[in-house]
């Protein structure tokens, strides 16, 4: 719908008083003569890079106008010069950013300029992935409304970011759950250098019909529209009554970024028509018609503000670059010095099979911590979860603890990003490892590098389970292995677990480290893996593996199913008279080299076994620090055995029994690596 012909022209029906439309004015007049003075810095080779934002002040500006800048949030999107300016950022600090200058709040000079983030003023880290910010701004909406909060979050983006998925899962998630949220889409025609009718099918606006809520189209030139529009917008939200969209039309001045020729695809023609409704030139009218601005006093604030960009200019290029490159990629870095050199104490407890540890450890964990929620599809009451995992979870702790989410995986991660940042703590599961794949974005551009790319002043402490790996006859779709693709993500921790004992001192250190922490289940070993569930707590290091059987003549390395099943070979190799000496990495990310290192010394010979393919899977990683760390020890080359390069897992029981490794195939191939 739009709202043109409702909206008041009188800033004073409003309720905004004179100075503060003047503040008003004055902020986009500070956001225009900044965009321009960093185009003229990077044609003098000062900046090296820009993004635009002349032409969108009105709507940038005026919507935060709408909200309490002391408690709501905001997702800016990098183009959004005037949302920074008005919700607090200095020039100067704006200014940092541009020159990539240690001191710069976003990002410590690891962003490109304009990517806003700073967790004491509620502006969640972004970075240059389209439509990434509308599950995370789903998430921390929804976080806020577990916690009570009455707090509004308003993300922005361009028209072209609503062509993403992620803006339709998040939409969605938001009018499942009415959450007060807005989503405000500047709507300026280009998709970089696609225009509208070759990007959007409809309106934006009309499309949150289909979610269940309001949408407005609107004229993001005025300030007037844009201030009701979401004004009305956040006394819905505040008042539990759910999300809104605000469509709002404008038009960039210039090109796309400092990269873009924009002469290629618009002509000055249409630059001008646009121009003629420039937001700034329309207020600067009201005002004037309105005695609220002489043109002196236009001449002396615009002095004054080219004054104040001169100095912070010049502050900001004298300010010390940065010289850390390797901070921050953890919140929490792990650097295992000690190794295990013999099998841990056997725990006690009752005899259970690894899918009902992994069910009492996340009971203990929300009884624990009243932070802690827990989602997926099919996880809550009637279900929970496909395997039973978190079976009794929602009746125990409660519907907005552990609740259902869309068949969505991207959301589910993007949302768990944003829950995090509330300052609770999820529990994401995705239902199948191979169904992971939609969410990469999600966990490795954003939950991996959030603490890194803040300058380690965000970080996202959500854990990710997941079921993985073949031997139950589940085809191309329940049968992958995805360590590799996610070991090789710095950022992100990854762990695996082959004990009932190992799932509840895993899970809980995973749940209480500060980092994203994906951990994923062998569902091969869920009822087939059985063992004594330790009382009482118990809690495993992460990057600390487990000697499961001493030996001197080779070095077994693996985890997962893997690890039971060389446990099982252990007996057929001592039976040919070889002494294996087994270690289960349980943390694959970081690594524990320690401990292979040591065993490597003592026995001379490593094999690595995993059911990932062999080709690039995690055992090649493991093969070259042995060989460049531990060549010298070596009597025989590494050897690795894991799948042949087969795309997926066939269905046949014969066709996968005659790939997936067994007992009998893993003492194969370690007695021919002992006799070498």
């Amino acid at each position: 719908m739009t709202v043109t012909e409702n909206v008041t022209r009188n800033h004073r029906d409003l309720g905004l008083g004179d100075e503060e439309l003047l503040r008003l004015y004055r902020l986009m007049l500070t956001a225009r003569r900044m965009d321009d003075r960093m185009w003229a810095l990077q044609r003098q080779g000062r900046a090296a890079f820009v993004v635009g934002s002349s032409g969108h002040e009105a709507i940038q500006v005026a919507s935060v106008f709408a909200l309490d800048t002391d408690k709501d949030w905001v997702l800016p999107y990098y183009r959004d010069m005037g949302v920074g300016l008005a919700w607090g950022f200095s020039p100067y600090e704006v200014f940092l950013a541009v020159f990539a200058k240690a001191d710069d709040p976003t990002s410590g000079g690891r962003q490109l300029p304009n990517h806003w983030s700073d967790p004491d003023r509620r502006v969640f880290t972004q970075s240059s992935v389209i439509g990434t910010q509308f599950p995370h701004a789903a998430g921390i909406a929804h976080g806020l409304q577990i916690q009570g909060s009455d707090a509004v979050v308003v993300v922005y983006g361009g028209e072209g970011a609503t062509s993403e998925g992620d803006w339709h899962e998040a939409m969605n998630w938001a009018g499942i759950h009415k959450l007060p949220l807005i989503c405000v889409i500047e709507n300026n025609q280009y998709a970089i250098s696609v225009p509208l009718e070759e990007q959007v099918a409809g309106s934006v606006a009309e499309r949150a019909r289909g979610y269940g809520f309001p949408g407005y189209r609107i004229d993001g030139n005025d300030v007037f529209e844009v201030l009701a529009t979401m004004r009305e917008a956040v006394e819905r939200a505040r008042a539990g009554e759910g999300p809104t969209i605000v469509e709002a039309l404008t038009y960039r001045y210039y090109a796309h970024t400092s990269d873009d020729n924009d002469s290629l695809y618009r002509d000055k023609e249409e630059v001008e028509r646009w121009r003629k409704k420039d937001p700034l030139a329309r207020l600067r009218s009201y005002l004037i018609e309105n005695r609220l601005l002489t043109e002196d006093d236009e001449m002396a604030m615009d002095q004054e503000v080219v004054a104040e960009l001169m100095e912070a200019v010049e502050q900001a290029e004298a300010a010390p670059d940065p010289d850390q490159p390797l901070t921050h990629v953890y919140r929490n870095p792990i650097e295992p010095s000690e190794p295990a050199t013999a099998p841990e104490p056997a725990p006690t407890g009752d005899t259970v099979n690894l899918i009902t540890a992994v069910n009492r450890a996340l009971h203990e964990i929300l009884e624990a911590h009243d932070d802690a929620v827990v989602f997926g599809e099919d996880v809550a009451r009637r279900k929970g979860g496909v395997f039973k995992a978190t079976d009794g979870l929602t009746e125990r702790f409660g519907a907005a603890r552990c609740f259902n989410t869309p068949i969505a995986e991207s959301s589910i991660i993007g949302s768990a990003i944003g829950i995090s940042a509330t300052g609770l703590r999820a529990i994401a599961e995705i239902q199948f490892a191979d169904y992971i794949h939609p969410a990469f974005d999600q966990i490795v551009s954003e939950a991996a590098r959030a603490s890194y790319r803040s300058n380690g002043r965000w970080h996202v402490p959500i854990v990710i389970r997941t079921p993985y790996g073949a031997g139950i006859h589940g085809a191309q779709y329940h049968s992958q292995s995805i360590e590799a693709f996610y070991s090789h993500v710095p950022g992100l921790k990854v762990v695996i677990p082959s004990t009932p004992a190992d799932v509840k001192g895993l899970l809980h250190s995973a749940f209480e480290d500060p980092d994203p922490v994906l951990f994923i289940e062998p569902k091969k070993l869920y009822r087939l893996a059985r063992g004594p569930y330790p009382e009482g707590e118990h809690k495993i290091p992460l990057g600390k593996a487990a000697i499961r059987h001493q030996g001197t003549d080779l070095t077994i390395v693996t985890y997962g199913a893997m690890a039971h099943f060389t446990m099982e070979a252990v007996g057929i190799l001592e039976e040919w008279g070889i002494s294996p000496e087994v270690i289960d990495l349980r943390t694959l990310k970081p690594l524990d080299w320690p401990t292979i290192e040591a065993s490597i010394k003592k026995t001379s010979r490593a094999l690595i076994v995993h059911e990932d393919n062999e080709f690039v899977g995690y055992g090649a990683e493991v093969a070259a620090q042995i060989a460049d760390k531990a060549f010298e020890w070596l009597d025989a080359p590494v050897r690795r055995y894991g799948l042949p390069d087969v795309p997926i897992m066939p269905y046949a029981g014969s066709l996968e029994n005659a790939l997936y490794p067994t007992p009998e195939s893993i003492a194969e191939r370690a007695r021919e690596l002992a006799k070498y």
